[in-house]
């Protein structure tokens, strides 16, 4: 064996080597294969080998933004067979990652189905999920086809097979998040607003030696996905200087208050994912570490609401103390470091070289491949441009010599023989006469030597340009910047993490701000017994034509003013009251329907809400009066209110068949106005009206008429009792000076009238009042409101024979005639009428 291995040495088919040297090269291989072909970013696009091929196969397959998604099963076997020699798992996964919008900063695939979730899900299998390419990825990709950068083939070695070194990467390299591990190098690359990197870069063309400290004025650090806070600018100077830094990031945490809890709601959280985030607070509040919170961290977290974790306060609590010690002991508050290291390589050849880098040097290099990516899409498309040019002088001198050259083509044996034919007789060249020899016969005849010429012309004016943009870098740097405008105006967005400057990372907490911001709105519930929100002063001004159709935003039953901070109390026709904050309103337009208001509160089917009420206290002297069809009222302080919620309590206890028909929010002193369907109308003291507690049966208010019930009752207060607050609340709770007040009387078939309050005799609480609407046969009393002539009211009526729907009429309430209590009211409209609502004056005031 020994002789034979001689001999094999010296036939030259055995080489001996040091075993550690060989090690050393194999490794050095290795780790170069690594950094260069897996871990490492490219410079210039900002990806990773396996990114750029996921996005090039998807690209090349026509898998675009305006296409429907494909199965992502069909892209992994896509990329594995034509591009990447790797597992499916690999591939899917880093195709997820550049789907989730959690991950990625301007994600560059939109998936559908389970892409996983920031509680740490893992992603559906890939037979189930599907994607595409995303509008992003498509700028990223830009020019591809305009020989831009370089192409190879890739394993498959197949000619029509291809991929790039990089991509003409039309998107800055730092606003998507990068990390990897190779071998003696890391990069921990975060992401940055899409609108100021560019704007940055913008700058840098024209002052490429800026500072760092003018860097960041325009990019003021980096944006994550998931919001935050950093703290302090140093981190963010440090690794925008040299590449490497450390920064403090914590969650945006609010106070959220109830009539029942006060809550810290966590609504943006570092980029560590909210499972951890979960896991590190319950772990805090277990251990002692936190005190001051009860036991439970409610994930309420949605993809409509976004990041919602809710912490309740024990009631001693101090908010911004518990939060101090949030941010001390858990993932709420987390230090990130980072390390820019990409690879580098000169024009039109494969990166090799990584390198850490500062954000102004990346951003230049960027700056240099981009006026690189211009200049070669602009001689591409010049190339092009001749090469049309030559053959349209081709098609015209073929245009003035059609019946010739069909003669030739005739004459021919073949098309090759009629090719040199026209080659000679019009001294054209191979490409011209190609493109005329292979047209059929019946196309030459109809070559059209105008629209050729047109054509020429313009593509002259097109060569001049890209000639000019080739000689004169400063047009094509302007070019450059008005492409980079072009791209801020499509995928700008506005910033998502607040860089604050001035906090320090070891001073407590001193205030934590409310969830909601106390800003006036309108909250406006419909006759289907929906709810929405709405700007102040939506209703202030109105442009409603005097007749029309009742549209979405007409179903209107009652329109109160208030504040996003207020608590909205709703009175049920069952006697329940329920409550809840103003904030958890839907936002909608008037054009909207809104939400059910069954969907907010625990409404039965069989109940109605009756009124709803914006309270921004519950103050001892004011009051809750609610009034029942059978004539019963019950005066219950609003303090006896602060507990209810959503669930709602039992208020009014009813009789049998009895349901609540009215509810008023009042202060005490003034008078009531309850009138009933008959007709009558009872005017009392609020002094005859005794408290009592939040549960009790009540007391007659008014005596009705065999066959009767109580419909309506206003609130007369009194005029040095209305103070600025109050005014806020007068159309909720029908509160207007005696002084200038005028009772308006609406039947159901459509007749009105005002009466001055004077008209109507003070009498004493349970009697039968007096007649304030005499009423035809069939008729009843629909309600009843209290104005001021200057007041502006809707009123919904449907037309006799309903064949024309749901209509509208706008009055001001001073067109209504104002008669004394037995005189005869006018008819308003010829139909039934279905409502009346009040319209404010200005809600916004």
């Amino acid at each position: 064996m020994a002789r034979m291995s001689d001999r094999s040495v010296e036939q030259g088919t055995i080489r001996e080597e040091d075993f550690a040297v060989l090690l050393a090269r194999a490794f050095a291989t290795y780790g170069l294969s690594v950094v260069t072909d897996r871990a490492l970013p490219d410079a210039r696009d900002g990806l990773k080998p396996v990114q750029r091929r996921i996005l090039t196969g998807m690209h090349e397959a026509g898998y675009r933004s305006d296409r429907p998604t494909v199965k992502s099963a069909e892209v992994v076997g896509l990329i594995l067979g034509n591009y990447h020699p790797h597992g499916d798992a690999s591939v899917y996964e880093a195709a997820v990652r550049l789907a989730q919008p959690f991950t990625m900063r301007y994600p560059l695939i939109e998936g559908q189905g389970n892409m996983g979730s920031e509680d740490g899900d893992a992603p559906a299998a890939y037979r189930y999920t599907e994607m595409r390419l995303s509008p992003l990825a498509e700028a990223l990709m830009a020019d591809l086809e305009c020989e831009t950068v370089p192409l190879h083939p890739t394993y498959k070695q197949d000619p029509k097979v291809l991929e790039p070194d990089y991509l003409p990467g039309r998107l800055p390299p730092v606003i998507n998040p990068s990390s990897g591990i190779a071998v003696g190098l890391a990069t921990n690359i975060p992401p940055h607003n899409l609108a100021e990197v560019l704007r940055a870069c913008i700058a840098l063309l024209d002052q490429p030696e800026m500072s760092v400290e003018q860097l960041m004025s325009i990019i003021q650090g980096p944006d994550f996905p998931q919001g935050g806070r950093v703290i302090g600018l140093d981190g963010i100077r440090d690794y925008f200087t040299t590449g490497k830094g450390r920064i403090v990031i914590r969650a945006e945490v609010r106070l959220e208050e109830t009539p029942r809890s006060r809550s810290l709601v966590i609504v943006q959280i570092p980029p560590v994912g909210r499972d951890r985030v979960k896991v590190s607070i319950a772990e805090a509040i277990n251990a002692g570490r936190v005190e001051g919170l009860l036991p439970d961290v409610r994930d309420e977290s949605d993809a409509e609401k976004g990041t919602r974790i809710v912490l309740d306060l024990r009631k001693d609590a101090d908010p911004a103390r518990v939060l101090t010690q949030l941010y001390q002991e858990t993932d709420l508050q987390v230090s990130l470091s980072f390390q820019m290291v990409f690879l580098f390589g000169e024009p039109m050849q494969p990166a090799r070289q990584p390198r850490q880098v500062g954000m102004l040097e990346l951003l230049n290099y960027w700056n240099a491949h981009q006026v690189d990516v211009l200049t070669r899409r602009a001689q591409f498309q010049l190339r092009k441009a001749r090469e049309r040019l030559h053959v349209l002088e081709g098609l015209i001198i073929g245009a003035a010599n059609a019946q010739e050259i069909v003669r030739l083509f005739q004459q021919a044996e073949d098309r090759a023989e009629a090719r040199r034919a026209i080659e000679e007789r019009y001294k054209l060249t191979a490409a011209q006469s190609e493109v005329i020899a292979g047209m059929t016969l019946s196309q030459v005849t109809r070559l059209d030597a105008q629209k050729y010429a047109r054509e020429r012309e313009e593509l002259l004016t097109r060569v001049a340009e890209l000639e000019h943009l080739l000689s004169d870098r400063r047009a094509l740097v302007t070019l450059l910047k008005k492409e980079m405008q072009q791209l801020i105006r499509r995928f700008g967005d506005a910033r998502r993490t607040v860089i604050d400057a001035q906090a320090r990372v070891d001073e407590p907490v001193r205030e934590v701000l409310p969830l909601y911001e106390r800003t006036p709105l309108t909250l406006v519930l419909t006759r289907a017994a929906t709810v929405k929100t709405l700007p102040p002063g939506a209703y202030g001004s109105r442009s409603t034509e005097r007749y029309g159709p009742v549209r979405g935003d007409e179903q209107l039953r009652q329109i109160l003013a208030g504040y996003s901070q207020d608590a909205v109390l709703c009175v049920a026709s069952s006697g329940r009251v329920f409550q809840l904050p103003a904030f958890r309103l839907p936002q909608a337009t008037r054009s909207a329907r809104g939400e059910p208001l069954a969907r907010l509160l625990a409404l039965n089917p069989d109940e109605e809400p009756v009124a709803l009420f914006t309270l921004e206290a519950h103050e001892e002297d004011r009051y809750l009066v609610t009034f029942s069809r059978q004539g019963k009222v019950k005066k219950s302080p609003l303090s006896e209110y602060r507990t209810v919620d959503e669930e709602g309590l039992q208020d009014m206890k009813l009789a049998e068949g009895d349901a609540v028909a009215v509810a008023l929010v009042v202060r005490a002193g003034g008078e009531y106005l309850v009138s009933s369907e008959s007709g009558q109308t009872l005017r009392f003291a609020d002094e005859s009206l005794r408290v009592q507690g939040r549960a009790g049966q009540g007391v007659m208010a008014m005596t009705l008429a065999a066959g009767s019930r109580l419909v309506s009752a206003c609130y007369l207060g009194q005029p040095q009792e209305l103070p600025a607050e109050e005014a806020r609340q007068s159309e909720q709770a029908d509160s207007v000076a005696a002084s200038t007040a005028a009772l308006l009387v609406l039947s159901e078939q459509g007749y009105a009238k005002r009466v001055p309050v004077e008209d109507l005799p003070l009498r004493g609480r349970a009697t039968a009042g007096v007649s304030s609407l005499t009423l035809v046969p069939g008729d009843h009393l629909l309600t009843t409101l209290l104005v001021q002539p200057t007041d502006q009211l809707l009123f919904i009526w449907r037309p006799e024979g309903a064949s024309k729907g749901e209509q509208t009429l706008v009055l001001y309430a001073q067109e209504i005639p104002l008669l004394g209590r037995t005189g005869a009211a006018q008819r308003l409209v010829e139909g039934r009428l279905l409502a009346a609502v009040l319209l404010p004056r200005t809600l916004d005031s």
